[in-house]
């Protein structure tokens, strides 16, 4: 009945809340057990009548029917009585049914599929509530459990009421029918007391959330507490409220009129906006009562899909081998029928299966064979007979697979229902278990493995879902087992917590992480709860906390909704239960717009992401189907901002859709599931992934990445061609992406016209050069270069382009002397519309290496045709991929070099356990073999070895065993597992003695242990491998699936040598990278960069000119080995016998190649050694005049190359110390009979000294002596100006000895750089429990007093307080102590500590890095990386060495990190807009915006108008970085609300309106001092600007200007007012203001039209100013005068200017506007916020209206001349482009389809011209680049190429022009002198003229009674007057000539393409113009002087 009737399908209505009945009707005993068929009817909501007729058993029909029995079981004696009962039956029947109907009406549809729940009401009965609100509480309790469907077995109810005590008024179990519990509600009486709110929790915690009580969270019901109170707890609540959480009970909080918001927020669950209601008053609970419900029958029903179903279908797989035997067979029965007894087995509840195997497997029933648990248990009990014979459990669960879990079994794996294995085992399998155990689980089913005394562990964690694996020591332990096998069937376990996480996930300690998961209609309920369970599994693995990983939830379908931020939370417990409440809604897929809302407004700093403090970023995202959106181009931009993206597709996913979503590579990042039930088989294989990810990014990647770098050094010469795709199917941001991808690769090079060169040919229909090899030669030049190449657009030739290479590297050939490796990198995202396959053979048969790189839709075959080898082609599914595929290209690019003289001993140490399948052991062969095959393998270049382990070790062949590759990879592939156990540090142990030279060993050279395993070690590792490593060999520790991270670290020693991978087949795509780290290992120093090296050679007679050959090869092995250059190494050489002779000075030649030649010849001279007299004779050549750079710190080394005794050995001492006090490095090389005392004597110690014995063996020496050298050459920082602080560990763990070594790495670190009071300053401060100052930054400027300073220094040794140190070390970084940020020179910190903080780093750090100052971190020995993360806030300022004394080894890396620091984001364009509000206009304890419509409307638009200012583009080219930060403040200036500056964020807009505070808010001077504060604590921004909402003043005017011109002195540039709404004395709030423009003319009103654009308007004026910038309505001053004639009201040039008395000029309409503004007051100059009365009489400055009015009409006419209209506007609109594809210039307005639409975007847009024919090719239609000096015109790429001017030389144009605007520059720097000096003549005429004249009047004075002189000197004075007045105009027509020249000079440049004739014919007649001029201002000047 229950299966076939009260089904959908059979017309059930129960989902609709129909009532179900069902009348039994029968006349005997039952023949089966009804019990349990009846329990699961009434179980479903059943109702169930039962009539017994006849011999009917009463006992039976009581357990049949429904309770109560006098209602549901009647009894007759016939059938004829049947008649009798029939009206009361049919009476009762029908009032049950009427209630029924009557309350599921009364239940609203949002909570009819709330059924089941334990609800407990906590009502506040404090004396603060009164008889009336108490009232209000009892209606609103009414009113809600009236709409709950209460019942024994729905909804229960209990209510506590508390004040002094809590008291019980009735339990969960107390009442059964909503009208009882109604009854009480009403009958609940008023208490009264005070307010003890944590003692009433802990009440309901121990009386009312118990069994006894009513609780049922045993069976998984939700379990809920309501808490309604008015008032502040007298006792505190966070503990008893956290206690309710731990026991999983949802604490929803109603605060009515309190003060105590934080109070509630730590009772109630989090996220705070679902858990927390706060009303304004009692009244508002009846409004509440709707939103209130809702909220909660939300939550009931989600928690319901964790109970229902509870059943799984559960087979047993039962060993019944020999092995196992008759008496254990008999105890394995007893513990399932244990298991089967507990649970509630039926065909409607636990289906269970048994097969039993032995030699072959027997099914002794399916799933669906019995019906009832009593026959389950019948069959084990007496038919499930043991069998014996062999075991094959492999054969046996891959037979359990096919037979059980299916339909036609009994399964309901399609219904959701969890799939079960108990596998119960005796001892090893016969057979493998490996692939049947992995496909079975793979099909979803978990199992559960259980083995005896003698079966193998790794073999039960093979068959077994992890963690549910039991090895019993005794069958005693059955019964515990059996225990915990029925918590996992019922799913009740508890969650594994990190403990049993993957080992990985307790390493990676530091992430932010964010699930973005589907909840589209296509999932449905029972699934989307399997994805709850999911997510929760992977949180509970990973370390939670908000200081370690943070996690948020997104749920999206049509639209996407944050459940909560990666900040809601702070208990990892709260985020486990709140995510089995995780609501399903159903709806669309718009995975597109779900992905862009994670990167605005999740990944954001407001929302909790720590991206800024260098925190990884990684997105989980869980969808079922395909978008109906466009994913990729989010993707791409979620990804571009950094954050890693996993993707993770169930069912109907596109696979195609998930590549473009995820992280590149796909196989890392893309995972898919056929069902929702195999979810749970992806847990720990994704929860170990992104562990992985978190740690290998932080840590392994920087330093690969740097390996890499360092690496690419041996690749001193090659010539790179990009050839890239400019087609129109490009999007403009991808084409960024492409040019960013080729400057990163820039970076990876030395560039240089002797080193690497990089050109860059864009292609479309036809090729266009963009710049060839040889025009740019310094990395600079090329980036810049890069960045300005404009994309082409039209279709794709990538054939014609191949061709066109061909010539370009031809010619790059040819400007080299010798041949170089030359490279092409082609990057397109479609198919060819031409044929490519002979144009690609062709360049490869020119020995070009062509990398083909395709993206999106390009065609892989073609990109193989085009590369003509795999190894060599690549392919991403975006272009911000293109960043991540660089190494792999960079790699294979640098092997050729690094990898040409590899020495190397390789041991691989295989896993050949019983874990690892056939293919994936044949995988790791292949893996060795390719190794193999890459390798240079030969005597004396790399050998190999292979040991295999598994219980025990094997030797299967020696390092010395093979020289020959084939040989050898015949060996590998020949090889056989041994399977067993994975005792891996026994191995290690082993593998330590085939390094030695007895086994094959070459101590000489690099030894390399490779260790792959798939499994945990049985045995300890960690020891055996310290062991191997301390032995100098260096060990590679690879993990495959199943491998502990933990072990593989102790393995490897580091994690940059810990590699793990999903499976073996990514076992290839380790074998570049570890290769390229052998053939160029890491910490090796490649090259000498900076030096001065001298060779002291000995030529005496001892040496013949075979030997000096020898010598002479040393020698160029050093320079081979060293940067040569006029700024690297410099290279002298002297010879000496009898009397040195010098050979080449240190200033001669700068090539490798002259150097080398120089060297060859050289010759014996013969005679005697005196070394003593040649080294004083060398001294001299080490000065400046010689070369030498001692005076700029450059190494000095002087290289003595000797065979014998010095002749003058007595002198020798004297004259090598005197030269070593100079700080000349003295290294002495020995050969044959050379004197090694004398030689240690010479140089001061023996580590300086190189000796061998015959001359063969030097020429080897150069190897051992260059790396010394290039640790000595430490590269001089260019950088002219830094300040640098270290802040060292003094601590007690840090010995005396590694102090010391500490101290030396200062002082070498600190000679990197360039010492002095204006260049690099040091400062130092050490640290331990209290940081203490060493020197600050301006206490020392040379380098030797720093040295004598750092060698002073004191060690503490105390413990490690880092943090302290951190917020300490901020006072190093002021004007005071001699940091020059101010001046914006680079602020340095250099941290170097040993230990872990025993105080927390990440905010003192952060704070550091607001300042815009750079740390790098160095942790010494066994550290914590991720704090040592947190301190550097990026992995590229991270450094980890293994004890003090490798320190030296990254001290040059250290050096070039602080030096170079290109990619550091320019601070230029930055703006900080701090917005407050004031509203005191209010009632307490309403919203903060109540009252106020027109903000709660307006903000939101005016935010996202505001937040569209980082679309403009500012001065330095790159767009503004806009961040806006909130603040609400008290009237004591207490924030209340607060956000930190970071991008526009809608959700804290909507947290903005719906806050609720009791709290006043006032506009005082608290207020406006809050947001300073603000500003100094969180800004670093280069514009800062205030806005203030506000309803009128509430303080003095006086006092707020005060704060108002301290605001602006601290640097805010502006402070902006909006007038809200019923506002007073609104016309104050000018008063404050500063830094607008338009703003004095208008007051900003919320009300007024377009406010969101009046204020962006405003913003945008305040804040470009800053940038002098003109756009959008901004005006930039173009040049001084500009700025000097510009109103500073209305930023337009004067009109009618008057003269303020302080002395500052306005337009006389803004004057009048301020004072209307004023109106009776007093009115402000806004420029210096003087006061003046309004009645002020003013005068209007003519002079300078006329210069205003001048320059206004000259500036019109300048702007006439040069505009460009637009050809489309009917009017006068200027243009801002023009199309050189439509050939039309175009305004804002229609220029906007070319910049949006796909059809334009090959369509390349320029400045506005006029007439663009003069910048287009006739014959070609390209852009004129070029100037042929053969021809002398001007010519396209194209021209270049194929046209007639192919062989031709051609001159960039920019470089023609460049050489012309030098020439104009120097002309007009002359005429500006010339000027200039005709300007001081007139200026000196008029005051000797007034001196004289003075002088006379005095004089004349003296003689009062000659009036006729006292006449003519009137006169004078008055026609000096008169001259003086002309002066004005004289500078006018001076200013206007100069004006004139400048024009004629840009209308010179301009006319450059008319020709070199037309240009020299306007030289002449500029040249006539300006002497003309020149004669006139000669004549002023004679004139004037006339005149004096």
């Amino acid at each position: 009945m229950l299966k076939n009737h009260f089904t959908e399908a059979a017309g059930s209505r129960a989902r609709e809340g129909v009532p179900q009945v069902a009348v039994i009707i029968t006349d005997g005993k039952s023949h089966d057990n009804v019990k349990e068929a009846a329990d699961a009817v009434k179980g479903s909501g059943i109702t169930l009548y039962a009539i017994g007729i006849k011999d009917a058993e009463l006992a039976e029909l009581s357990e049949i029917a429904s309770d109560p029995d006098d209602q549901f079981v009647y009894n007759v004696a016939d059938f004829a009585a049947l008649t009798g009962i029939s009206q009361n039956i049919l009476q009762v029947l029908c009032t049950k049914v009427e209630e029924a109907t009557r309350q599921v009406v009364q239940v609203p549809q949002v909570c009819r599929k709330a059924s089941v729940a334990d609800i407990v009401f906590l009502v506040d009965g404090s004396t603060s509530i009164g008889d009336t609100n108490f009232q209000k509480v009892k209606n609103f309790l009414y009113t809600f459990v009236e709409s709950l469907d209460i019942g024994r077995e729905k909804v229960r109810v209990g209510l506590a009421q508390y004040s002094d005590t809590a008291n019980q008024e009735f339990l969960m179990n107390e009442y059964a029918n909503k009208t009882a519990v109604l009854e009480q509600i009403q009958k609940l009486q008023y208490r009264q007391g005070d307010t003890y709110t944590g003692k009433a929790l802990e009440f309901i915690r121990d009386v009312y959330f118990t069994e006894d009580a009513g609780s049922r969270a045993q069976e998984g019901v939700p379990q809920i507490a309501i808490v309604l109170t008015d008032g502040e707890s007298t006792d505190q609540v966070r503990v008893p409220a956290g206690e309710l959480r731990k026991k999983d009970i949802s604490v929803y909080v109603i605060g009515i009129n309190t003060a105590g918001y934080e109070e509630l927020k730590e009772i109630a669950n989090k996220p705070t906006a679902k858990f927390l209601y706060n009303i304004e008053n009692f009244d508002a609970l009846n409004e509440l009562s709707d939103r209130f419900l809702q909220t909660v029958c939300s939550t009931v029903q989600t928690q319901m899909l964790g109970i229902f179903p509870r059943f799984a279908d559960v087979v047993f797989l039962v060993d019944g081998s020999t092995s196992m035997g008759a008496s254990n067979f008999q105890q394995i029965k007893l513990f399932i029928l244990r298991i089967i007894n507990k649970l509630k087995v039926g065909i409607s509840q636990h289906r269970i299966g048994l097969a039993q195997f032995s030699g072959d497997t027997q099914t002794e029933f399916l799933l669906n064979t019995y019906e009832t648990k009593a026959q389950v248990v019948n069959h084990i009990q007496n038919h499930f007979k043991f069998r014996g014979g062999a075991q094959r459990t492999g054969q046996a669960l891959e037979y359990l697979r096919l037979s059980f879990f299916n339909k036609s079994a009994g399964s309901r794996i399609s219904q959701g229902y969890t799939q079960i294995a108990v596998v119960i085992t005796s001892s090893k399998s016969e057979d493998s278990v490996q692939k049947a155990s992995k496909t079975i689980k793979v099909e979803g089913v978990k199992v559960i493995s259980v083995g005896l005394m003698n079966s193998v562990r790794s073999e039960l964690e093979i068959m077994a879902t992890i963690p549910h694996v039991y090895q019993l020591n005794s069958l005693q332990s059955l019964g515990q087992v059996s225990q915990e096998v029925i918590g996992i069937i019922q799913s009740r376990q508890a969650l594994l917590g990190l403990s049993r996480a993957p080992a990985a996930c307790r390493s990676a300690t530091l992430a932010d992480i964010v699930f973005l998961v589907d909840e589209s209609g296509s999932i449905g309920n029972q699934n989307f709860q399997q994805i709850r369970n999911f997510i929760r599994s992977t949180v509970d693995s990973l370390d939670v906390d908000p200081k370690k990983v943070r996690v948020g939830v997104v749920l999206y379908s049509d639209t996407p909704k944050v459940e909560f931020y990666l900040n809601t939370f702070s208990q990892k417990a709260d985020i486990l239960q709140y995510i089995k409440t995780l609501p399903y809604r159903g709806g669309g897929t718009n995975t597109g717009a779900a992905i862009n809302f994670l990167k605005n407004n999740v990944f954001t700093k407001s929302a909790g992401s720590r991206m800024t403090q260098g925190v990884q970023q990684i997105a989980v995202v869980i969808t079922d189907g395909v978008s109906q959106d466009n994913v990729s181009s989010p993707a791409a931009s979620l990804r571009r901002a950094g954050v890693k993206i996993f993707a993770v597709g169930i069912q109907n996913a596109s696979p195609t859709e998930l590549k473009q979503i995820a992280s590149h590579p796909s196989r890392a990042y893309v995972y898919t599931v056929g069902s929702y039930l195999k979810l749970s088989s992806l847990e720990g294989t994704l929860q170990k992934l992104i562990c992985n990810d978190i740690i290998s990014l932080a840590f392994a990647v920087p330093n690969q990445k740097h390996a890499l770098k360092q690496g690419c050094v041996e690749t001193e010469q090659a010539d790179i061609y990009f050839l890239i795709d400019g087609s129109g199917s490009i999007y403009p941001q991808d084409f960024l992406d492409m040019k960013k991808f080729i400057n990163d690769m820039v970076r990876m090079f030395r560039i240089g016209s002797d080193s690497v060169r990089i050109g860059v040919v864009q292609y479309s229909v036809s090729p266009r050069v963009e710049f060839m090899v040889a025009q740019y030669t310094t990395r600079k030049g090329l980036e810049t270069a890069v960045k300005n190449i404009q994309q082409l657009g039209g279709g794709t030739n990538t054939g014609h382009a191949l061709t066109s290479m061909n010539k370009l590297f031809r010619t790059a050939a040819s400007s080299r002397q010798t041949k170089v490796p030359q490279f092409l990198i082609s990057i397109t995202d479609g198919k060819s519309q031409d044929q490519v396959m002979e144009a690609a053979r062709d360049l490869r048969g020119e020995d070009v290496s062509i990398y083909a790189i395709g993206v999106r839709d390009a065609d892989e075959t073609e990109l193989l045709v085009i590369s003509g080898s795999p190894e060599k082609t690549f392919f991403v599914y975006n272009f911000d991929s293109l960043n991540i595929i660089k190494n792999e290209v960079v790699r294979d690019i640098c092997s050729q070099e690094a990898c040409k003289t590899m020495e190397a001993d390789i041991m691989f140490l295989i896993d050949s356990s019983g874990s690892i399948q056939r293919e994936d052991y044949d995988k790791m062969k292949m893996f060795m073999e390719s190794m193999v095959e890459k390798s240079a393998i030969g005597v004396g270049k790399v050998q190999v070895g292979v040991l295999q382990f598994s219980d025990s070790p094997k030797e299967e062949f020696q390092l010395n065993r093979f020289s020959d590759k084939a040989r050898l990879r015949q060996l590998i592939n020949d090889l056989q597992q041994i399977g067993g156990g994975t005792l891996t540090g026994k191995a290690l142990t082993f593998a330590s003695q085939y390094f030695d030279s007895s086994r094959g060993g070459r101590s000489h050279v690099k030894q390399y242990l490779i260790v792959v395993t798939d499994g945990e070690a049985q045995d300890a590792v960690a020891k055996p491998a310290l062991t191997l490593r301390d032995k100098g060999i260096t060990v590679y520790a690879i993990g495959v699936l199943n491998a502990n991270n933990s072990q593989l670290l102790e393995i490897g020693g580091s994690q940059d040598k810990v590699y793990s991978v999903a499976n073996f087949d990514d076992l290839k795509y380790l074998e570049k990278t570890i290769l390229f780290e052998i053939c160029s290992p890491a910490n090796d120093c490649k090259r000498n960069e900076v030096a001065d090296l001298i060779f002291l050679v000995d030529g005496s007679s001892s040496i013949d000119p075979e030997q000096f050959k020898s010598m002479q090869n040393f020698m160029m092995s050093v320079v081979n080995s060293s940067e040569v250059g006029e700024k690297k190494v410099r290279f002298g050489a002297v010879l000496y016998s009898d009397s040195p002779e010098e050979m080449f000075l240190l200033n001669q030649y700068y090539t490798k190649a002259e150097v080398r030649n120089a060297i060859s010849k050289m010759k014996v001279k013969g005679g005697d050694t005196y070394t003593a007299n040649a080294l004083h004779f060398t001294r001299d050549r080490f000065t400046q005049a010689y070369g030498g750079r001692k005076i700029s710190q450059v190494p000095q080394i002087l290289m003595v190359i000797t065979d014998g005794e010095a002749t003058d050995r007595i002198a020798l001492p004297a004259m090598s110390r005197a030269m070593r006090e100079e700080g000349i490095s003295i290294y002495g090389v020995g050969v044959a009979n050379a004197n090694k005392q004398e030689l240690e004597e010479m140089v001061g110690g023996k580590e300086k000294v190189f000796y061998v014995d015959n001359y063969q063996a030097l020429e080897e020496l150069h190897k051992n002596i260059s790396k010394v050298l290039c640790n000595e050459s430490i590269p001089i920082c260019e950088n002219q100006q830094a300040d640098i602080v270290m802040l060292i560990d003094g601590s007690q763990s840090i010995s005396q000895e590694d102090f010391k070594v500490m101290q030396q790495f200062m002082k070498e670190v600190a000679s990197g750089f360039k010492i002095g009071k204006e260049g690099i300053r040091i400062g130092v401060a050490q640290f331990s429990t209290k940081p203490q100052k060493e020197f600050y930054l301006n206490e020392l400027y040379s380098i030797v007093a720093i040295k004598d300073k750092i060698d002073s220094i004191k060690q503490v040794k105390q413990t490690t307080h880092i943090g302290g140190a951190l917020k300490f070390i901020q006072s190093y970084f002021q004007p005071s102590t001699g940091s020059r940020k101010s001046q914006s020179i680079p602020q340095n910190l250099l941290v170097i500590t040993d230990g872990h903080s025993q105080d927390l780093v990440d905010e003192a750090a952060d704070a550091l890095r607001n300042e815009n100052i750079d740390i790098f971190a160095i942790g010494v020995g066994h550290i914590n990386s991720f704090e040592l993360l947190q301190i550097a806030g990026k992995p590229e300022h991270m450094f980890t060495v293994k004890n003090f004394k490798e320190l030296e080894n990254i001290k040059k890396r250290i050096v070039r990190s602080i030096c170079d620091q290109s990619d550091k984001p320019s601070q230029a364009c930055t703006v900080d807009v701090a917005v407050g509000f004031d509203i005191s206009k209010r009632s307490r304890f309403q919203g903060l915006f109540s009252g106020q419509q027109k903000l709660q409307v307006y903000l939101p638009e005016i935010m996202q108008k505001i937040s569209s200012m980082a679309t403009i583009s500012c001065t330095t080219g790159s767009q503004i970085v806009m961040h806006l930060g909130f603040q609400i403040t008290t009237d004591a200036g207490q924030v209340i609300f607060e956000s930190k500056f970071d991008k526009y964020n809608e959700d804290i807009i909507n947290k903005l309106i719906a806050l609720q505070t009791k709290e006043a808010t006032y506009l005082n001077a608290a207020f406006l001092q809050s947001f300073l504060t603000k500003f100094n604590k969180e800004s670093r921004a280069k514009a800062k600007v205030l806005i203030v909402f506000s309803d009128g003043l509430d303080d003095v005017v006086e006092r707020l200007e005060i704060e108002s011109d301290n605001l602006r002195r601290e640097g805010i540039h502006a402070l902006l007012t909006v007038v809200l709404e019923g506002s007073i004395n609104a016309d104050e709030l000018y008063s404050i203001e500063f830094g607008r423009g338009f703003g004095y003319k208008l007051p900003l009103t919320i009300g007024m039209q377009n406010v969101a654009s009046s204020i962006f308007k405003e913003l945008v004026n305040s804040v470009l100013w800053r940038f002098k910038e003109k756009m959008s309505g901004s005006l930039k001053p173009e040049n001084p005068l500009e700025g000097e004639l510009t109103c500073t009201v209305c930023l337009d040039i004067f009109r009618d200017p008057y003269l303020l008395p302080c002395g500052h000029n306005l337009c006389w309409v803004c004057v009048r506007d301020l004072k209307q503004q004023g109106g009776r007051g007093k009115f402000s100059c806004p420029d210096c916020r003087q006061k003046w009365r309004p009645d002020l009489r003013l005068q209007k400055n003519y002079k300078l209206a006329n210069i205003a009015e001048d320059y206004r009409k000259r500036s019109r006419s300048a702007k006439q001349d040069a505009v460009v209209l637009c050809d489309i506007c009917p009017g006068q609109t200027d243009a801002v482009k023009t199309c050189l594809k439509c050939e039309v210039s175009m305004c804002p307005d229609h220029v906007k389809p070319h910049l949006e639409r796909l059809a334009f975007r090959d369509h390349p847009l320029t400045e506005p011209l006029k007439d663009i024919q003069k910048r287009k090719c006739p014959e070609h239609d390209e852009m004129l680049k070029y100037y042929c000096t053969e021809k002398m015109e001007y010519v396209c790429s194209a021209c270049t190429i194929e046209g007639n001017h192919a062989e031709h030389t051609v001159k960039f144009l920019k470089n023609m022009e460049e050489g012309i605007e030098e020439s104009s520059a120097g002309r007009e720097s002359f005429y500006k002198r010339i000027s200039l000096v005709h300007v001081c003549l007139l200026i000196f005429s008029v005051i000797t003229l007034i001196a004289l004249i003075a002088g006379l009047g005095f004089y004349i004075h003296s003689r009062s009674e000659e009036r006729h002189i006292v006449l003519a000197l009137q006169n004078s004075m008055s026609m000096l007057h008169k001259e003086i007045s002309a002066l004005p105009s004289q500078l006018k027509d001076l200013h206007s000539g100069l004006e004139d020249l400048l024009s004629e000079l840009e209308e010179l440049r301009k006319n450059i393409s008319t020709g070199p004739e037309k240009s020299s014919a306007g030289r002449l007649s500029f040249h006539k113009r300006t002497s003309l001029v020149l004669a006139c201002l000669w004549v002023i000047s004679l004139i004037a002087g006339l005149g004096l």
